[in-house]
């Protein structure tokens, strides 16, 4: 009994030791003959010899008898092979066959196997030899094949030989790492050297037959040779001794000990002598290579360097360089020089002994623009570089000049950077000035023009043109508050000049650059009667003149109701201002420095500004620029005035600040002030102030961009946080409300308040569509105290015509803003031809508009039923949404219509005036309105394949209607939100054809043509070209960390189409984002997806999508693209 229980234990691990072949690896080998390598373009000219060859092999377990098959050229020659009649191969047997001089062509060759019934057995990938050597297109492994351009390499030839036998794991992964070392360094004669390591993985050979990998050991030393092989335990070790004797051929010195396992080979070393030293183990020898820059430019010099950690003795390094186009343009031998010391990226290396470089001009005429490469052998080491030839672009001046950033804090370096287009000098002057100090808005008492600032910065210099008549100066700003301001920058030559400016402030992380031409403000909005005021602004382009005088800025003062303000002055001629003085305007003059500002000073003197409102009024250069602000002059000693509110201005643009300041009687010390304030869109926002002696100051930044939010324009519904803002202002006792406007032309746009509006969302409605009233009004302010019940507003919809018949009413709630709405279905049987009325009352106010009814249905008569089929328009892009609408011609009931969209392409066939069939049609069943009338919207997908004519069918219950449009190949550019110079837009990257069953797409953003893009929509499908596997055939998409998003597997979140009543996408939840899924669902001939962020101004994570096609040995094309969008 006992020994049968150690014999079981003995079977356990005997047989648990046993590894399994991963079925995915043995897929990967043919089950047919193969061409398993071929070279187009041997050595030597192949119109003078019969050189080109043919290698095929048989990757299978039999015989194939092989007579009568082909070997053709398919392009151009086509000249075809034919082997002798009875050739049989062998399981694992490779032929190698010859044919005639030129039998393939260099540049575009693709050849194919044929059996003897003229049957393609396998073929090659299209490929090119332009290299004229030993190298050879060959198939990974023998045999090796996933249809799969991937499945050949460009290498040396080996020719009737073994092109690598697939090597795999356990789980089927390919890599595999190995350890070795000894249990000593140094040895003493008659010891034992252990020689031990561990492999991480088992690894097992597949042809010519199974078996399992050995780890082969060769120990070399002075006169001695010795090779080991074992198999590694199950804890994945391996150990073995060598006894050290004389005897035994063993001499003193330094032994090397060389591990292979597969394909992976390491080396340690050890020493044997009579007493014990030291030895220093061997580095394997390494070759870089590298440029002196990373980009060049047509008539440049590029400098390449190379370096290797062991010269070698009489060897020259061999190098080429390729252009984009795969041309050698140069190649040649280099030998080490002494001359070098570093390169870009630090130093070179540290043995100068150790170092190559050359030169080579980059060519002027017809330059090939693009990557470069390098390749490099020295003995048996090898490097490869690369570098960038771009296009020299120039702009259309003189002189090109800028700066890396538009602001900088104190103590950064400023790098200014130009060019002198189509010109060379040998230097231009530069001059950098500090052209105006930080403003000062305390008021100085000094009089009405700032004193002129002391020891601003000043630097002269010369800058040095490059070969390329490029220049850069680099200056570092002192740390100090005295050098905050404006700064301008000019190089110039007789040949002319170029001015840049820039600002030095003290957070330059959140500094906004201004679009305004010309502003103006006060240092405060509210004064009390007796403070001194301070008036500032800026010109942001100033007017150049030839006598260089400097225009300036006249400020004038008038009162609320637009008097100017005005003094007694003295002619020329006069004597006493008593008797010969003359009324004139209370005007200042601001004189702009070199960076736009000015800044002048007044006493708000009781007896010339009583208490009131004022406007401050600027024009520059004789009236090409205005602008204005307002100012309030209040008595703090009278205290018996209502609330007193003042906003620096009515109109502004994005990122302008908003200043209000006001005054509340009777309120204590330190007591706090609510700030509401309600945005367009009714978004409340609510902040807080303290009092101090009854006075209070609130501010507040418009957005710097436009947002998404709805507000109502007209006859339409817009996005957009445009419009008008309300401020109420509450404390204890009472409250009061301010209007302000936010516009995207704050220069032109004026304020106006009405209380009360309506309209309606179309101008122009048909019978039987829904009918949508939007309007917006001032809401009166309601106390919180008891039952408070809401006012609404009242809809009333009539006849345009007198008496003005009521059709429809409705009262409806206001939102926080102010904003109503309300529909109301226009029935056919009521709606006539003609004009109605829309009137909305709230609080006794009314407001109307109107809107007009087109009713084309045909009551009664002898009319045949029809339906009427219409598009918006014939002709669409890429990308494009179709936007299809019908009705009966008459008044009739109908419980569904099918909307059919076919698509005419080559799979089709076209049957006089409609297309035959079904394939790629897109269908949905659309439940009409009371009246008939249906729309349907149709999405033209962003691919070639989508180009070309369209039908679309109508199934109704009374007959079948169809209407055509045709898609060009003109793609949609859909624009984003505006920036300050262009428009938004989107690109597209597509990958096609693709036969892999896994591929990993990576989704980042990138950078187009120096713009960075961010990824938005990702979308693709998957072809089974073959008929009738479309249900062996499906796709997966997962996440990187394995989450099935579309799948037929249940934990998948999509698993069916998600095309449904009036939705054709699923939102799912991916890492905490919502996503939109959009999936056509299995058992189809091409599936389709699309996957996008559910916000519309959301952009995909940079994240990794793995898709995987589920298939046996059937034939699939993965086709996907990423669109990417400029960032918001």
């Amino acid at each position: 009994m006992k020994l049968e229980i150690i014999i079981s234990i003995f079977a356990v691990l005997v047989l648990g030791s046993i590894p399994y072949t991963a079925n995915g690896q043995l897929s990967d080998i043919a089950d047919h003959v193969v061409i398993n390598e071929i070279d187009i373009n041997p050595p030597g000219d192949d119109s003078k010899t019969i050189s080109e060859w043919v290698e095929i092999f048989n990757p299978t377990n039999e015989e194939v008898d092989i007579g009568g098959w082909q070997i053709a050229s398919t392009t151009i020659l086509k000249k075809t092979f034919t082997i002798a009649d009875g050739t049989i191969i062998k399981s694992g047997q490779f032929f190698t066959y010859s044919y005639q001089s030129v039998w393939f062509t260099d540049l575009g060759e693709r050849v194919e196997l044929r059996d003897a019934s003229g049957n393609v057995i396998d073929e090659t990938p299209t490929i090119t030899d332009l290299h004229n050597d030993f190298t050879s297109w060959q198939r990974l492994y023998d045999g090796f094949g996933t249809n799969s351009p991937d499945d050949w390499k460009f290498v040396t030839s080996t020719a009737g030989s073994t092109n690598g036998k697939i090597i795999i794991g356990e789980d089927g992964d390919t890599s595999v790492s190995i350890s070795v070392s000894s249990d000593k360094t140094n040895y003493l004669f008659d010891e034992t050297a252990t020689i031990s390591g561990t492999v991480s993985k088992q690894i097992f050979q597949e042809k010519p037959f199974f078996h399992q990998q050995t780890v082969d050991i060769v120990v070399s030393g002075p006169n001695y040779y010795k090779t080991i092989s074992l198999y590694p335990n199950m804890f994945l070790e391996y150990d073995t001794s060598l006894k050290l004797q004389k005897v035994l051929g063993v001499s003193g010195g330094i032994y090397v000990v060389s591990v292979s396992y597969g394909d992976v080979n390491i080396e340690t070393q050890f020493s044997v002598s009579d007493e014990i030293f030291d030895i220093q183990q061997i580095e394997q020898a390494a070759l870089t290579i590298t440029t002196d820059k990373e980009s060049y430019l047509p008539g440049e010099t590029a400098t390449i360097f190379a370096e290797t950690s062991e010269i070698i003795p009489f060897e020259g390094l061999k190098f080429q360089v390729i252009n984009p186009n795969g041309i050698k343009i140069y190649e040649g031998t280099l030998f080490p020089t002494t001359t070098i010391s570093a390169v870009r990226g630090g130093e070179l290396n540290a043995n100068p002994d150790a170092q190559f470089s050359t030169t080579i001009f980059i060519d002027t005429v017809s330059p090939t623009y693009g990557i470069y490469t390098i390749i490099a052998q020295y003995s048996t080491q090898a490097a490869i570089s690369t570098f960038e030839v771009t296009e020299d672009v120039k702009e259309n001046k003189m002189i090109s000049l800028s700066t890396d950033k538009p602001a900088y804090g104190l103590g950064e370096t400023v790098i200014i950077s130009g060019r002198l287009n189509n010109l060379y000098i040998a230097s231009l002057d530069l001059e950098i000035l500090q052209t105006g100090l930080a403003l000062s808005t305390d008021p100085v008492g000094s009089g009405s023009l700032d004193p002129v600032p002391l020891g601003t910065l000043k630097i002269l210099d010369a800058v040095r043109l490059a070969g390329d008549s490029t220049f850069g100066y680099e200056f570092t700003i002192p740390n100090n508050p005295d050098r905050l301001g404006d700064y301008r920058v000019t190089v110039s030559k007789d040949i002319g000049q170029e001015t840049v400016f820039f600002k030095v402030v003290e957070n330059p992380e959140a500094f906004v650059a201004t679009s305004v031409q010309f502003s103006i403000s006060t240092n405060k909005v509210v004064y009390d009667v007796g403070d001194r005021m301070v008036v500032f602004g800026n010109v942001a382009d100033q007017t150049a003149r030839s006598s260089f005088e400097v225009p300036v800025v006249s400020i004038s003062i008038t009162t609320e109701d637009g008097r100017p303000l005005e003094i007694i002055g003295l002619p020329e001629g006069g004597k006493r201002l008593s008797t010969s003085g003359i009324s004139v305007g209370y005007e200042f003059t601001g004189i702009p420095d070199s960076g736009g500002n000015f800044r002048v000073e007044a006493p708000l003197t009781a007896s010339f500004f009583p208490p009131g409102t004022y406007q401050v009024k600027a024009i520059y250069d004789n009236g090409k620029l205005s602008t204005s602000t307002l100012f309030s002059v209040v008595d703090p000693l009278d205290i018996g005035k209502l609330f007193s509110l003042q906003l620096n201005k009515e109109v502004f643009g994005f990122g302008e600040k908003v200043i209000l300041e006001g005054i509340v009687p009777n309120v204590s010390q330190g007591v706090g002030i609510t700030i509401t304030l309600i945005k367009p869109d009714g978004d409340t926002d609510i902040f807080g102030a303290l009092a101090d002696n009854s006075r209070f100051t609130w501010d507040w930044e418009t957005p710097l961009y436009e947002k998404k939010s709805t507000v109502y324009n007209e006859r339409v519904v817009s996005l957009s946080n445009y419009g008008i803002y309300q401020v109420v202002i509450k404390s204890d006792a009472v409250s009061k409300t301010v209007f302000f406007k936010v516009s995207p032309n704050p220069e032109e746009d004026t304020l106006e308040i009405a209380p009360l509006q309506v309209t309606t969302e179309k101008a122009i409605y048909n019978a039987g569509e829904t009918l949508t009233v939007l309007g917006s009004a001032i809401k009166r302010q309601q106390g919180m105290e008891g039952l408070v019940v809401p006012d609404r507003a009242k809809i009333i919809i009539s006849s345009g015509k007198f008496p003005f018949e009521q059709i429809f009413d409705s009262s409806v709630y206001l939102d926080t803003g102010g904003n109503f709405k309300s529909s109301f279905v226009l029935p056919v049987t009521i709606f006539k031809d003609g004009n109605y009325k829309v009137t909305a009352i709230y609080q006794e106010i009314r407001a109307e508009t109107m809107f007009t009814v087109n009713n084309e249905y045909l009551i009664g008569g002898d009319a045949p039923l029809t339906l009427l089929l219409n598009t918006d328009k014939d002709e669409y892009a890429l990308g494009e949404t179709v936007h299809i609408s019908g009705r009966p011609s008459k008044l009739v009931y109908l419980e569904n219509i099918v909307v059919t969209v076919i698509h005419e392409d080559e799979l089709q066939i076209t049957c006089g005036s409609f297309i035959c069939g079904r394939s790629g049609s897109v269908s949905s069943r659309v439940a009409p309105s009371q009246s008939g009338s249906f729309t349907f919207d149709y999405e033209i997908p962003i691919s070639d394949d989508a180009k070309g004519k369209y039908e679309i069918i109508a199934d109704t219950e009374f007959g079948v209607y169809s209407i055509f449009f045709v898609v060009t190949d003109k793609l949609l550019i859909v624009p984003g939100e505006q920036e300050p110079t262009s428009l938004a837009k989107r690109i597209t990257e597509k990958f096609n054809r693709i036969p892999d069953s896994f591929v990993s797409i990576s989704v980042t953003e990138k950078i187009f043509d120096g713009v960075e893009m961010l990824p938005r929509v990702l979308q693709g499908s998957l072809l089974t070209p073959v008929r009738g596997e479309e249900a062996n055939v499906n796709i997966k998409i997962s996440t990187e960390d394995g989450t099935c998003i579309i799948g037929q597997e249940s934990d998948c979140l999509v698993t069916d189409s998600t095309r449904g009543p009036g939705a054709i996408y699923k939102i799912v939840e991916i890492d905490g984002v919502n996503y939109k899924v959009r999936y056509s669902g299995i058992d189809a001939r091409l599936e389709k997806f699309t996957i996008l962020p559910e916000s519309s101004d959301g952009n995909l994570l940079d994240s990794t999508w793995n898709v995987e096609v589920i298939k046996d040995d059937q034939p699939s094309r993965l086709y996907y693209k990423i669109t990417y969008v400029l960032p918001e």
